[in-house]
């Protein structure tokens, strides 16, 4: 079975430039076959739970991204138009979906294709236990609302994310040989839990030290995971970027593909 969706960075290029350009080469025939693309970002000042859709279209150095309108009318339906569009600015400032579509239109070879661009809340509610996934309307209704957008076209799911944010640069101590491995070793449960798939395992390896690593791209991996079910992923790439002078600081990313 081809590539149905994939992981990519949000990080600068400059550090992520050789993950990024890994797992988009090796989904570039899902990428060049697909007829729409939901891009799935982390909202860096999103709130609890909020997936903020838009009517706007990206930009990318090759040109326009067009948003398939009839899709995000359909999602709001979903989610509520007031919820759906309350912080739809944030789409103006926010790099996550931004970073990922400019890889999707290169690897497209400046051919542009229709996606839906979904800036994914924060899940600060679900790792502290104060609220359910499983029972959250607004989630649910995504997720239901994606799948039957998935079954009427040849669609491919991206899911903009890092991982881990560790060190001072982010309010910890600094980050030793030992925090390395540490960091690797949980990076490791978590990329094994969406090679398998598995959405709720993910969730609930960050949940068990409460997101103390700062796993940003936790929303949108859980989104895609849940929405392409069920799902296997190939592990392409994984590195630690310095995210101070000092090398005691670090952001983790990876590339995954999914089938």
């Amino acid at each position: 079975e081809g590539v149905r969706g994939l992981v990519s960075p949000h990080i600068d290029y400059a550090r992520g430039g050789p993950v990024y350009a890994r797992v988009w080469k090796q989904a570039e025939e899902a990428v060049k076959a697909a007829d729409l693309v939901i891009l799935l970002g982390t909202d860096h000042w999103g709130r609890d739970g909020v997936f903020t859709l838009t009517h706007q279209s990206y930009g990318t150095p090759f040109g326009v991204l067009p948003t398939a309108q009839d899709v995000v009318d359909r999602l709001a339906d979903a989610l509520g138009n007031e919820t759906a569009f309350a912080d739809e600015f944030h789409h103006r400032g926010e790099h996550s979906i931004e970073l990922a579509a400019v890889w999707l239109h290169y690897i497209r070879g400046g051919e542009p294709c229709a996606v839906i661009p979904i800036l994914c809340g924060s899940f600060g509610h679900f790792v502290q236990g104060e609220a359910d996934p499983a029972r959250d309307a607004a989630l649910n209704g995504l997720v239901d609302g994606l799948r039957e957008v998935m079954a009427e076209r040849r669609t491919l799911v991206v899911a903009a994310a890092d991982l881990a944010h560790v060190g001072p640069a982010f309010g910890g101590g600094a980050l030793d040989v030992l925090g390395q491995a540490s960091l690797q070793a949980a990076d490791d449960e978590i990329i094994e839990r969406m090679v398998g798939g598995d959405a709720e395992g993910f969730l609930a390896a960050i949940r068990r030290d409460g997101d103390r690593r700062n796993v940003c791209g936790l929303p949108p991996i859980y989104v895609a995971l849940r929405a392409l079910s069920p799902v296997q992923g190939e592990r392409v790439a994984y590195d630690h970027c310095p995210a101070d002078q000092n090398g005691t600081s670090l952001v983790s990313i990876c590339g995954l593909l999914f089938r």
